[in-house]
């Protein structure tokens, strides 16, 4: 709910009334209480004010009173003799007349005559005595504690004339007064008496004892008290001029309470209303105005599904606008979805389908009836760009383009699949002349600016029967064509049976070849090279075999092409000269020395960091570079002759024995020769194992020998497989033969055999005839 807009609103419209609503109550509620409390305060210093009225008209009765007695000439005559029982019986007489508590007499020098309270303390008549001494012979009136009892006393001086005693009367501030006021204020009150260690004693109270302990406890001026009566507001006045003697007043509170929560509630019932009022206003609000921000909501969700769906009636005003805006944004989305279909399924080249368009169309077609699909390539098309320019190569495509799909044919689909590649989907199945006379309107006559340009175009065709092929093994037969037909002499080639099982071969052998490195299935064989002139065998050439675990015996002609063509041989040589090295090392501490060959591949040569990895391999098995020995190839050597030159000065400064392999087959390889810095030059089987019988052959193998020797390198011949042959090579003066006739390539171990049987006597190598 609070993720929608109808929600938020609601939530929004609510809070703020909420928020407005408690802060007035707030604010209201806090103001009546402060007034309820003003109220409590000022009727509690009122009362105070009457409670101290009261006591002050209190004691002008009794100061008349004693005053009376004071003067009473027969009470002064038994003052002076000392009568004890004459002054006894006045100060009971005159006591009784006005309900006094306690009636004294004292010496000027505040002896104690006579009284009516037991247990005085000498400390409370001394206190007496300095009260009289302050009053000057005047009189005067306090509240005093004498014994365990607080009194309202007045005391006037006995003068016949001379000051001959104190007579005092008092009354208690007992229960029956504490009562007797609490009905002219309606205020309870306590009477106390704080020692001054500040120690609290109840004289009197018309509260409970349970509630003066917490009163007691809790006491400030004014404070709260509450009670098992309810709430009192309580305050203290001191009745001594000392302060000991105190009057705690306490004014009940309920009646303010019962006021502020009267109107509390009242306010809440109020407020409550004026928020649920509220709240169906907002939702009332809040429907209005999202009502039709939904069905917008929902006009813009269809968009964004790519319904097309009419817009919602939402009347005029800034929704209306939105839903106009939006219906605007519904055709132009559908405009510009449409314009992005096109260009994603057609060449923004040539206006043909392209790929995509043929992924989806391309099934329906093949089910729906028989196909004759054309693949159409450009041979060479990299020199037409070299040479005329790129935009001149894009002019070229535009052409092949139109032309292809203006061929006289039933032609159900016409697609660049990109780069210089094309297809032709035909309703009918073309035979060889048709093909051939497709081929040649597809080469000849192309205007490139001012020339006149004929194409190679090589063509592959395939023939899917109706529900016999899916799309992409259809794709991939006709790409598997095409690799033939650009080999071919004509430059066209049809799928025939049995190519796609080579090719899923080939994608198998390549998945395969990385995990064989380290599987076991790979592994290296060494064929002996035979020093024919000195006689003696000491070196060889590392070979690579691969048992597939599945598809057996891979001959390495077939998996080296596929490392080379998918960029693994990087990867097969480091593992190769690796093993080699390793073999050395192990050859090496069992105190044999052999120097080995490895052949490098024409991205090994062209590798810039080629020398430094031999070099850490070398230090790293301790094995010396005179040890190793690499073989390439001429076409190798021609991809880059300057970057292929400066790798073998480095390897042949590292001690590295350096050969040409394949020598004679290559192109321009007398160019070369005399600059690249090698040691031997290898003489391709080819000239060799045919030798005994060809004279040319044998031509060949002198010339290259004397060539070779003019030059100063060293000279193999490859294939030797009959002793014939081994003599014609013997006398063309060849240095080194290797070959089935001395031994075919051997595991480490059996080389390691075969060279310590090897018989190092001439005739030895020669059948008895």
């Amino acid at each position: 709910m609070f993720n929608s807009f109808r929600g938020q609103l609601i939530s929004l419209l609510l809070g703020l009334l909420s928020l407005m609503t408690i802060a007035i109550g707030f604010a209201t509620l806090s103001a009546m209480k402060r007034d309820s409390e003003t109220q409590a305060l000022r009727a509690l210093n009122v009362a105070s004010k009457v409670f101290q009225q009261a006591l002050s008209n209190r004691a002008n009765q009794l100061s008349t009173s004693v005053r009376i007695v004071a003067s009473d000439f027969g009470f002064r005559q038994a003052v002076a003799l000392r009568e004890q029982e004459t002054i006894a019986t006045v100060l009971d007489n005159y006591g009784s007349r006005i309900d006094a508590d306690i009636s004294i007499l004292l010496s000027p020098n505040g002896e104690l005559l006579a009284s009516t309270a037991q247990q005085l303390d000498a400390s409370q008549i001394a206190e007496l005595n300095r009260d009289m001494k302050k009053a000057a012979n005047e009189g005067f009136t306090d509240i005093v504690h004498l014994g365990n009892q607080a009194y309202q006393l007045v005391m006037v001086p006995v003068k016949a004339p001379q000051l001959i005693a104190w007579v005092g009367m008092g009354f208690a501030l007992d229960q029956e007064l504490a009562v007797e006021i609490k009905g002219i204020t309606e205020l309870d009150i306590s009477f106390v008496f704080q020692t001054e260690q500040a120690e609290i004693t109840l004289l009197n109270s018309t509260l409970n004892a349970s509630d003066f302990a917490e009163l007691a406890a809790s006491a400030t001026d004014p404070w709260l008290l509450i009670s098992a009566q309810g709430e009192m507001l309580s305050t203290s006045r001191a009745l001594d001029h000392s302060g000991k003697i105190l009057a705690w007043l306490h004014l009940p509170t309920s009646r303010w309470q019962e006021s502020y929560s009267e109107a509390r509630s009242q306010l809440i019932l109020i407020f409550g209303a004026g928020l649920t009022l509220a709240l169906l206003l907002a939702l009332i609000l809040a429907r209005n105005i999202s009502r039709p921000l939904q069905r917008l909501s929902q006009f813009a969700r269809d968009i964004g599904r790519g319904l097309k769906v009419a817009a919602p009636a939402v009347g005029r005003g800034e929704f209306g606008l939105l839903s106009q805006t939006l219906q605007k944004m519904q055709l132009d989305i559908s405009a510009r979805e449409q314009d992005i279909v096109y260009q994603s399924q057609h060449d923004s080249l040539t206006g043909l389908a392209n790929r995509t368009l043929v992924e989806v169309e391309l099934p329906a077609l093949l089910q729906g009836s028989d196909l004759q699909l054309v693949l159409v390539n450009i041979k060479d098309f990299k020199h037409v760009n070299d040479a005329f320019g790129y935009s001149n190569g894009d002019s070229l495509l535009q052409q092949l383009g139109a032309r292809l799909s203006e061929l006289p044919l039933p032609l159900t689909l016409v697609a660049r699949l990109g780069g210089d590649e094309f297809l032709l989907a035909i309703s009918e199945q073309l035979n060889d002349q048709q093909v051939l006379q497709l081929q040649q309107q597809l080469s000849s006559e192309f205007l490139l600016g001012e020339s006149r340009l004929n194409l190679k175009v090589a063509l592959a065709t395939i023939f899917c029967p109706k529900h016999s092929i899916t799309r992409d093994d259809a794709l991939r037969r006709a790409d598997i064509a095409m690799v033939h037909a650009k080999t071919s002499n004509q430059l066209w080639a049809s799928y025939q049976q049995g190519q796609d099982e080579s090719h899923q071969r080939e994608l198998m052998l390549l998945h395969d070849l990385p995990f064989s490195l380290q599987s076991g299935q790979m592994f290296v064989v060494y064929q002996p090279k035979v020093a024919i002139q000195q006689p003696r065998a000491r070196s060889a050439e590392a070979l690579i075999r691969w048992q597939h675990p599945s598809l057996g015996f891979i001959p390495p002609d077939e998996f080296i092409r596929l490392a080379e063509h998918s960029g693994l041989i990087s990867q097969v040589t480091d593992w190769m000269i690796e093993q080699v090295i390793s073999q050395l090392a192990t050859w090496s501490a069992a105190g044999f020395d052999f120097n080995v060959a490895v052949n490098l591949s024409a991205y090994d040569l062209l590798n810039p960091d080629l020398p430094q990895q031999l070099s850490q391999l070398l230090t790293k098995y301790q094995v010396p570079g005179s040890a190793l020995a690499l073989e390439v190839t001429e076409g190798a050597v021609m991809q880059d002759p300057q970057q292929v030159i400066r790798n073998l000065q480095q390897l042949r400064s590292m001690g590295i024995e350096l050969a040409i392999d394949d020598f004679g087959t290559g192109q321009s390889s007398l160019a070369y020769l005399k600059q690249l810095p090698v040691h031997e030059v290898k003489i391709d089987r080819a000239f060799v194992k045919d030798i005994e019988n060809n004279q040319n052959d044998e031509l060949i193998v002198v010339a290259t020998t004397q060539l070779a020797h003019g030059l100063g390198l060293r000279v193999t011949a490859e294939g030797l497989e009959n002793e014939a042959g081994l003599a014609k090579l013997i006398a063309a003066g060849v240095d080194k033969v290797q070959g089935y006739y001395f031994a075919r390539p051997l595991k480490a171990d059996l080389f390691m055999d075969w060279m310590q049987a090897f018989p190092t006597e001439k005739t030895t190598w020669f059948k008895e005839t």
